[in-house]
């Protein structure tokens, strides 16, 4: 592109800020969280910056909290850019407002799923210039390419004077197969990692995007629309020899919204796996009922270490308000039929969902411990911007910023709970599931299963313990 302006792609940053924000524009889940389990890697913003490279437009990505910079010496870096495009979080949105308010000579552009949800209220209040809408590589790459008239670029919202118009949705991509690689070279691969593999760095890859199910509690719906567009298992395995070879991560997360689902794509990605002989652990997320044995046989040949599985609630009430709809025999034969193909599990409960009561939280935690994955992860319901349970809670939300949106701490309850009794249960769940003699004959295992590793896995789980019950 002739005379193209300099672009830098940007993940949030606030004053003082010292944590991680869970925020992708293309993982649309990834709201802006307020991080439990690493750094994950900016998958959204290599595969923005690989789509706008291929049209030669100059792009660099920062990622200020793993990059190491502070709130002062991102804007001094931003300011050698003509524009910036970031992912706005929910969990410190007001700090990308205040990071935004110096830069109005640039072009200042968000996307993700909070600037999607929200992008009227944003732009009304000259937050910003541009909203990306939905899927960003190729809004990103049209909008930077019409700077001058937006017009006719679909998926952008944007102000004409006083005015916010917000263009037609873009088309869904259907073939993913047909984008470039993520610009992985743009970015540290280094400085990325979770709690799954402790200390060492973890490349996230996705073989599909959306999801077809439809739970209140996420915002997958907002972009993909019900739908899930899925890559060749060929794409998919030679984007994993490419990160192996090139530079020589051997940790991948799986990061689709529901990894299991069809059984025969599953076991052909793991047996292309197999055969090219990748020296390769990974993990992924996937739900109980639509998991099968073959599936978790092929997973387990092909280095799957730990699936994430969302059993969110004990009460069938709860399952049927938030249409998570799984059923305890299904919670119970996944989870046993995992863990006995020598995979491990962290398990997600959630507290506080319309029709939660003090009952159904206390049986849920127990459900928990009969359970027994080999980890828990206990979260405060939360009405992301973008979900339908946001949509039935709005009136109750106010201002422009969601602070305590980070899934340990609320200030607003959507259930018949007070807020204050929600973090104490939250709290309690934790203490009785990780306090169990089985919980630590289990974490000596998987410390004995690295024990070169093991300062670091037990820093990791320090530092996880510090961030609940501070």
């Amino acid at each position: 592109m002739e005379n193209a302006p300099r672009v830098l792609l940007m993940n949030p940053i606030e004053e003082g800020q010292d944590y991680v924000v869970d925020v992708d524009p293309v993982v649309s889940r990834h709201t802006g969280g307020k991080t439990k389990i690493g750094v994950f890697y900016p998958l959204g913003m290599t595969y923005v910056a690989a789509v706008l490279r291929e049209h030669d437009i100059p792009v660099e990505i920062l990622d200020p909290i793993p990059d190491g910079y502070t709130f002062e010496s991102a804007l001094a870096h931003a300011e050698g850019f003509d524009v910036i495009i970031m992912a706005l979080a929910a969990s410190n949105a007001g700090g990308a407002y205040r990071f935004f308010s110096p830069l109005k000579d640039k072009t200042r552009i968000f996307m993700g799923t909070h600037a999607t949800a929200l992008d009227v209220r944003i732009l009304e209040e000259d937050y910003c210039d541009i909203i990306i809408r939905g899927e960003p590589e190729l809004t990103a790459l049209e909008a930077i390419r019409n700077l001058n008239n937006l017009a006719d670029v679909e998926g952008v919202s944007f102000k004409n004077g006083s005015e916010v118009v917000r263009n037609p949705d873009r088309p869904l991509n259907r073939n993913l197969d047909d984008l470039p690689l993520p610009a992985r070279d743009l970015v540290d691969n280094s400085k990325y990692h979770i709690v799954s593999f402790p200390g060492r760095p973890t490349a996230m890859v996705l073989t599909s995007r959306g999801c077809p199910f439809s739970c209140t509690y996420c915002a997958t719906h907002l972009f993909y629309k019900h739908r899930r567009n899925v890559r060749s298992p060929e794409a998919v395995v030679n984007e994993v020899e490419h990160v192996v070879k090139t530079y020589g991560i051997s940790n991948f997360f799986f990061a689709d919204d529901t990894f299991n689902i069809g059984e025969k794509r599953v076991v052909e990605i793991c047996d292309l796996l197999q055969e090219r002989k990748l020296p390769i652990q990974w993990l992924c997320l996937g739900r109980v009922d639509t998991m099968t044995e073959p599936m978790i046989r092929a997973m387990a040949r092909a280095g799957c270490k730990e699936i994430l599985y969302g059993i969110e609630s004990a009460s069938p009430d709860v399952q049927e308000q938030t249409k998570k709809n799984i059923t305890r025999e299904q919670m119970t034969n996944t989870v046993s039929l995992t863990l006995k193909a020598g995979i491990r599990v962290s398990a997600f409960f959630m507290f506080g969902n319309p029709g939660d009561t003090l009952e159904s939280i206390r049986e849920t935690s127990a459900l928990a411990r009969t359970l027994n994955p080999t980890f828990a992860s206990f979260n405060i319901s939360t009405p992301d911007p973008g979900t339908e349970l946001y949509e039935s809670v709005k009136d109750r939300v106010t201002g422009n910023t969601f602070e305590k949106f980070d899934r340990l701490n609320t200030d607003i309850s959507i259930c018949d709970i007070p807020a204050e009794q929600l973090r104490k249960e939250l709290v309690k769940a934790y203490l009785l599931f990780y306090f169990r003699p089985s919980f630590w004959f289990s974490l000596l295992r998987f410390i004995s299963s690295d024990l070169l590793n093991a300062p670091t896995i037990l820093k990791v789980f320090y530092r996880q313990a510090m961030n609940v019950l501070k």
